[in-house]
């Protein structure tokens, strides 16, 4: 559960926060505070502040303390009023709001009526202030109104009976444990490992990094190793993957265990985009009739109990039931996520500070009650490190500024950085390298969020790419406030395009930061060696609380042979003069060696341009399409498993992972090399390292993968 609770005296303590987050969503997803960024915020937070604490002579940020009983439950409640006047009578409480609202919300009232309560003041004012206009509206209100009254003692009354749910759903998981196993019929070899060292990590509340072959089974083991330490606990297991198919994995292990008796509650989140039911690729609450009315809707329609029956809760129920509430199902499942033992999520709603998960990772308190599973690790420093590199190019900003002729305030907000761009963008290009690190003295214009987000926020007719340079120039804002030697400024020309973009060079703290709060962490893939090198990548052992294993091949290891194609460049830029060449690759293995051959590629664009021309050869093979329907999938699997085919897929991707192949005449695997964290595995094997300058300007990388990892890995993977 999010809030701590101690079974033996029947004790909730917790910040009114978050218990209000937990038991009152807001009346309306419009305007508000969630239309003003955190910045802002925060700045004309404090100006009113400051402003009213010296008109009014109040105390500013008084802690306080609730004790109280409800329904059999002890409440103690923990809160920082924002001013309380001299003589304790009155309790204010500041909101920045756009546009200012007619009445005070729900939630607002809540929370200064709990200030009111722990400090026996008989006022409070609620105290709405715009960021914009400085304007400002209060709403008064005396703590003995019934309808006050009434307002309080209900949510007191929700919380218990929320505690007391969760508290017997809790007693039956914990009773359950005795019964819960590994949810398959048997183990491979390795996978006790897995679940011994994640069962210590969790336990001993550490950091892990585990270095698994693929079909070692471990989201299985990893979630048997995970589940009982943390469901004793009484605390909430992230499961953090990049993948959609990884979730569908996650999704069919879950259901296991559900079939053997063990009702963990699940939830799997789709991103913003994929969750909304309406036909545009933009949000915008102040337009969309899901977010008009919110808590009223769900209260009403009772979808929070309909929902919460499932242990299962999948993106397809979650849409389903929103839309019958009439509701926004991103935020839904976001409001629904609180009651689950088991959150399966993107690595960004953890570690993307514009994007996180605010309900569980705003707070130190909340978000030590979190357990973090990362899946396929080793690609987490390069997902932190894009979201602190962001770029911006010529052709957003140009597009921009041609939609911005009849607006002043947009064009004054773009001239400077127009500017700025044109300087890198000569024709033709000065420089020998595509991509260069510019001089230190060089520096972007400083970021006016706020006015960004005024001049584009809501604009539904303004073109893509102005979004795109919107949220390019926050991210450039955000940089601006984390700068250090890891920020390093480039210019990059890709075709008629000219890219600015800060290149961070070390994400490690950026994710240390995040998982550190965290009750544990284990992070977990088929490739994390060198150990070290991952280790200080994913900001793991700092504290020596870091547990390190690598699980063995589960297979014979006879069964494997590895060869590499030294004659074939497979480099973005060599990709296209090499086409002939990977034809008559597969060809001559279909020839001389008949049976069914997997090629791998690391991009649909890739593979679909292979396809024209083996086509064109007259080529007989399946391959993978984009977009693929259930049934569509599973007759392409059963096509696999028939056998005497060439079939060319996606890595990663559907068939790539997490599927069972029964191939009776499998010849072997074309895996077309594509670049790792560090190299691509062909330079590596034979001697051909170049490091573009990213990686001249990271020395951590340079002393990480030095002469002897690079012996040792070239002669490992020539073995046989």
């Amino acid at each position: 559960m999010l809030i701590p609770f101690d079974e033996k005296t029947g004790t909730v303590s917790s910040a009114i926060r978050v218990l209000i987050g937990l038991c009152r969503p807001p009346d309306s997803l419009r305007s508000g505070e969630s239309s003003i960024d955190i910045r802002t915020r925060q700045r004309e937070h404090t100006r009113k502040q400051k402003e009213i604490a010296e008109e009014q002579n109040c105390l500013a940020e008084v802690s306080v303390l609730l004790l109280h009983k409800q329904n059999g439950i002890n409440f103690r409640i923990s809160g920082r009023a924002d001013l309380v006047s001299e003589d304790g009578n009155t309790v204010l409480e500041i909101k920045t709001a756009k546009p200012l609202p007619k009445k005070a919300a729900t939630h607002h009232l809540l929370q200064v009526l709990f200030y009111a309560k722990a400090l026996n003041a008989s006022q409070t004012i609620l105290v709405y202030t715009d960021p914009d206009t400085k304007e400002s509206v209060e709403f008064t209100q005396n703590i003995d109104d019934e309808e006050y009254k009434t307002l309080w003692t209900g949510f007191l009354t929700d919380v218990s009976e929320f505690v007391k749910d969760e508290w017997k759903r809790h007693k039956k998981l914990k009773t359950s444990l005795a019964s819960f196993n590994f949810p398959f019929e048997t183990r491979r070899l390795g996978q006790d490992d897995i679940i011994s060292a994640v069962t210590d990590v969790n336990s001993n509340e550490e950091e892990l990094l585990m270095q698994a072959p693929t079909e070692t089974g471990k989201t299985a083991a990893v979630l048997t190793g995970a589940i009982p330490p943390v469901i004793k606990k009484w605390k909430i297991l992230f499961f953090l993957t990049s993948k959609n198919t990884q979730k569908k994995i996650l999704a069919e292990t879950i259901q296991k265990v559900v079939d053997n008796n063990f009702p963990l509650r699940t939830i799997i989140l789709s991103s913003r985009e994929r969750s909304c039911p309406l036909d545009t690729d933009r949000c915008n609450p102040e337009i969309c009739p899901y977010a008009e009315v919110f808590e009223p809707r769900i209260r009403e329609s009772g979808v929070i109990d309909r929902l919460t029956k499932n242990i299962l809760i999948t993106p397809e129920k979650l849409m389903e039931e929103a839309v019958a509430a009439k509701v926004c199902p991103f935020e839904l499942a976001l409001f629904v996520s609180q009651r689950c033992d088991l959150i399966a999520c993107d690595y960004n709603y953890v570690f993307d500070p514009g994007i996180r998960l605010k309900r569980f990772f705003d707070d130190d308190e909340t978000a030590a009650r979190c357990a973090l599973l990362v899946d396929e690790a080793a690609n987490l420093p390069e997902r932190v490190r894009g979201i602190w590199s962001p770029e911006i190019k010529t052709s957003w900003m140009e597009t921009t500024w041609k939609y911005a002729a009849e607006n002043k305030k947009l064009k004054k907000l773009l001239r400077p950085w127009r500017q700025f761009m044109q300087s890198f963008a000569d024709s033709p290009w000065p420089y020998k390298e595509d991509e260069v690190k510019l001089a230190e003295g060089i520096i972007p214009p400083v970021v006016e969020r706020r006015k960004w987000q005024q001049a584009l926020s809501g604009d539904m007719n303004s073109p893509p790419e102005a979004v795109l340079l919107s949220r390019a120039v926050s991210a450039f804002g955000r940089v601006a406030e984390n700068m250090d030697e890891r920020f390093h400024l480039l210019a990059r020309k890709e075709k008629k395009d000219t890219l600015i973009q800060w290149f961070c060079t070390d994400p490690s703290t950026f994710i240390k930061d995040e998982h550190i709060r965290c009750s544990s962490i284990s992070c977990f893939s088929a490739t994390l060696e060198p150990i070290n090198h991952f280790a200080k990548e994913l900001g793991l052992g700092i504290d020596n609380t870091l547990n390190s294993k690598v699980v063995g091949w589960p297979f014979p290891p006879e069964n494997l042979s590895v060869w590499v194609d030294t004659g074939i460049n497979t480099r973005w830029r060599y990709r296209e003069e090499q086409t002939e060449r990977l034809i008559k690759r597969m060809q001559g293995a279909r020839t001389k060696t008949p049976g069914t051959w997997m090629v791998f590629f690391p991009s649909f664009a890739w593979m679909e341009k292979i396809v024209i021309a083996a086509e064109e050869a007259e080529m007989d093979f399946i391959s993978q399409q984009r977009v693929m329907p259930e049934e569509e999938r599973k007759f392409f699997v059963e096509q696999i498993n028939s056998g005497d085919n060439l079939v060319l897929v996606v890595s990663g991707g559907l068939f790539a992972e997490g599927v069972d192949l029964t191939i009776p005449d499998l010849q072997g695997c074309f895996n077309w090399p594509f670049t790792s964290i560090c190299i691509t595995k062909a330079e590596t094997i034979t001697g051909k390292i170049q490091l573009n300058w990213k990686r001249r300007i990271s020395p951590r990388f340079c002393n990480s993968w030095n002469k002897q990892s690079y012996s040792s890995r070239r002669k490992t993977d020539k073995k046989q």
